[in-house]
Protein backbone atom coordinates (compact mmCIF):
# COMPACT_ATOMS: atom_id res chain seq x y z
CA UNK A 1 0.00 0.00 0.00
CA UNK A 2 2.81 2.36 0.86
CA UNK A 3 4.49 1.63 -2.49
CA UNK A 4 1.32 2.62 -4.37
CA UNK A 5 1.20 5.97 -2.57
CA UNK A 6 4.88 6.52 -3.31
CA UNK A 7 4.35 5.65 -7.00
CA UNK A 8 1.42 8.11 -7.29
CA UNK A 9 3.49 10.80 -5.57
CA UNK A 10 6.42 10.18 -7.92
CA UNK A 11 4.24 10.43 -11.04
CA UNK A 12 2.49 13.59 -9.87
CA UNK A 13 5.74 15.18 -8.73
CA UNK A 14 7.24 14.48 -12.14
CA UNK A 15 4.21 16.05 -13.77
CA UNK A 16 4.32 19.31 -11.83
CA UNK A 17 8.12 19.64 -12.17
CA UNK A 18 8.20 19.50 -15.99
CA UNK A 19 9.87 22.64 -17.31
CA UNK A 20 7.18 23.89 -19.67
CA UNK A 21 4.21 26.22 -19.45
CA UNK A 22 1.33 25.14 -17.22
CA UNK A 23 -0.96 25.25 -20.26
CA UNK A 24 1.23 22.91 -22.31
CA UNK A 25 1.66 20.43 -19.45
CA UNK A 26 -2.05 20.44 -18.58
CA UNK A 27 -3.09 20.13 -22.21
CA UNK A 28 -0.73 17.20 -22.68
CA UNK A 29 -2.02 15.46 -19.57
CA UNK A 30 -5.64 15.96 -20.58
CA UNK A 31 -4.86 14.59 -24.05
CA UNK A 32 -3.43 11.49 -22.39
CA UNK A 33 -6.53 11.14 -20.22
CA UNK A 34 -8.74 11.43 -23.30
CA UNK A 35 -6.65 8.83 -25.14
CA UNK A 36 -7.01 6.38 -22.27
CA UNK A 37 -10.80 6.54 -22.63
CA UNK A 38 -10.72 5.42 -26.25
CA UNK A 39 -11.30 1.70 -26.89
CA UNK A 40 -8.00 1.47 -28.78
CA UNK A 41 -6.12 -0.53 -26.16
CA UNK A 42 -2.45 -0.79 -26.98
CA UNK A 43 -2.20 2.47 -28.89
CA UNK A 44 -3.14 4.97 -26.17
CA UNK A 45 0.41 6.30 -25.85
CA UNK A 46 0.85 6.60 -29.62
CA UNK A 47 -2.51 8.37 -29.92
CA UNK A 48 -1.64 10.73 -27.04
CA UNK A 49 1.75 11.64 -28.55
CA UNK A 50 0.19 12.17 -31.98
CA UNK A 51 -2.54 14.44 -30.58
CA UNK A 52 0.06 16.28 -28.47
CA UNK A 53 2.13 16.88 -31.57
CA UNK A 54 -0.90 18.21 -33.46
CA UNK A 55 -2.01 20.48 -30.58
CA UNK A 56 1.57 21.43 -29.59
CA UNK A 57 1.25 20.09 -26.05
CA UNK A 58 3.85 18.49 -23.81
CA UNK A 59 4.61 14.90 -24.89
CA UNK A 60 5.79 13.61 -21.53
CA UNK A 61 2.70 14.83 -19.69
CA UNK A 62 0.48 13.22 -22.33
CA UNK A 63 2.18 9.88 -21.71
CA UNK A 64 1.64 10.33 -17.96
CA UNK A 65 -2.03 11.09 -18.65
CA UNK A 66 -2.51 7.75 -20.37
CA UNK A 67 -1.68 6.00 -17.09
CA UNK A 68 -5.20 6.86 -15.93
CA UNK A 69 -6.23 3.81 -17.95
CA UNK A 70 -5.16 0.73 -16.00
CA UNK A 71 -6.58 -2.77 -15.66
CA UNK A 72 -8.24 -1.53 -12.46
CA UNK A 73 -9.88 1.51 -14.08
CA UNK A 74 -10.83 0.04 -17.48
CA UNK A 75 -14.02 -1.68 -16.25
CA UNK A 76 -15.25 1.64 -14.81
CA UNK A 77 -14.24 3.50 -17.97
CA UNK A 78 -15.98 0.95 -20.21
CA UNK A 79 -19.12 0.78 -18.09
CA UNK A 80 -19.45 4.56 -17.96
CA UNK A 81 -18.79 4.79 -21.71
CA UNK A 82 -21.48 2.23 -22.48
CA UNK A 83 -23.90 3.84 -20.04
CA UNK A 84 -23.48 7.34 -21.49
CA UNK A 85 -23.39 6.05 -25.06
CA UNK A 86 -26.62 4.15 -24.49
CA UNK A 87 -28.31 7.47 -23.68
CA UNK A 88 -27.41 8.87 -27.12
CA UNK A 89 -27.51 5.65 -29.18
CA UNK A 90 -29.64 2.96 -27.54
CA UNK A 91 -28.23 -0.54 -27.74
CA UNK A 92 -30.50 -2.84 -29.73
CA UNK A 93 -30.26 -6.48 -30.79
CA UNK A 94 -27.72 -7.41 -28.12
CA UNK A 95 -27.94 -10.91 -26.72
CA UNK A 96 -25.85 -11.45 -23.60
CA UNK A 97 -26.42 -15.23 -23.70
CA UNK A 98 -24.91 -15.50 -27.20
CA UNK A 99 -21.94 -13.47 -26.06
CA UNK A 100 -21.41 -15.84 -23.14
CA UNK A 101 -21.57 -18.88 -25.42
CA UNK A 102 -19.10 -17.54 -28.00
CA UNK A 103 -15.38 -18.12 -27.72
CA UNK A 104 -13.26 -15.07 -26.94
CA UNK A 105 -10.68 -16.30 -29.47
CA UNK A 106 -13.04 -16.59 -32.43
CA UNK A 107 -14.35 -14.02 -34.89
CA UNK A 108 -17.84 -14.88 -33.68
CA UNK A 109 -17.39 -12.60 -30.70
CA UNK A 110 -16.94 -9.63 -33.06
CA UNK A 111 -20.37 -10.19 -34.56
CA UNK A 112 -21.83 -10.53 -31.05
CA UNK A 113 -20.40 -7.22 -29.77
CA UNK A 114 -21.18 -5.34 -32.99
CA UNK A 115 -24.38 -3.75 -31.54
CA UNK A 116 -22.33 -2.25 -28.68
CA UNK A 117 -19.74 -0.47 -30.82
CA UNK A 118 -21.63 2.74 -31.84
CA UNK A 119 -22.87 3.54 -28.35
CA UNK A 120 -19.51 2.59 -26.82
CA UNK A 121 -17.64 4.95 -29.17
CA UNK A 122 -20.00 7.87 -28.56
CA UNK A 123 -19.92 7.25 -24.81
CA UNK A 124 -16.11 7.01 -24.77
CA UNK A 125 -15.91 10.29 -26.68
CA UNK A 126 -18.28 12.05 -24.28
CA UNK A 127 -16.82 10.65 -21.03
CA UNK A 128 -13.26 11.06 -22.33
CA UNK A 129 -13.83 14.71 -23.26
CA UNK A 130 -15.43 15.45 -19.88
CA UNK A 131 -12.58 13.76 -18.01
CA UNK A 132 -9.97 15.53 -20.12
CA UNK A 133 -11.66 18.88 -19.50
CA UNK A 134 -11.70 18.35 -15.73
CA UNK A 135 -8.14 17.03 -15.61
CA UNK A 136 -6.87 20.04 -17.60
CA UNK A 137 -8.06 22.51 -14.98
CA UNK A 138 -7.03 20.34 -12.02
CA UNK A 139 -3.48 19.87 -13.34
CA UNK A 140 -3.12 23.50 -14.40
CA UNK A 141 -4.23 24.79 -10.97
CA UNK A 142 -1.91 22.28 -9.25
CA UNK A 143 1.10 23.36 -11.33
CA UNK A 144 0.44 27.06 -10.74
CA UNK A 145 -0.01 26.43 -7.01
CA UNK A 146 3.22 24.38 -6.83
CA UNK A 147 5.25 26.96 -8.76
CA UNK A 148 3.92 29.88 -6.67
CA UNK A 149 4.69 27.98 -3.48
CA UNK A 150 8.21 27.22 -4.75
CA UNK A 151 8.73 30.84 -5.78
CA UNK A 152 7.64 32.06 -2.33
CA UNK A 153 9.98 29.59 -0.61
CA UNK A 154 12.91 30.78 -2.73
CA UNK A 155 12.03 34.41 -2.02
CA UNK A 156 11.92 33.81 1.71
CA UNK A 157 15.17 31.82 1.75
CA UNK A 158 17.04 34.47 -0.28
CA UNK A 159 16.20 37.27 2.20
Amino acid sequence: MENKKKLRKINFSKLIKISDTPHSISLGFSIGVFASFTPLIGVHIILAILLSWILKANYFSSVLGTFIGTPLTYPFIWFSSLYVGNIFIPIEDFNLIELGNSSFYSLEILSNIKPLIPSFLIGALMVGLASAFLSYFFVKKSIIFYRNKKRLRKGISND
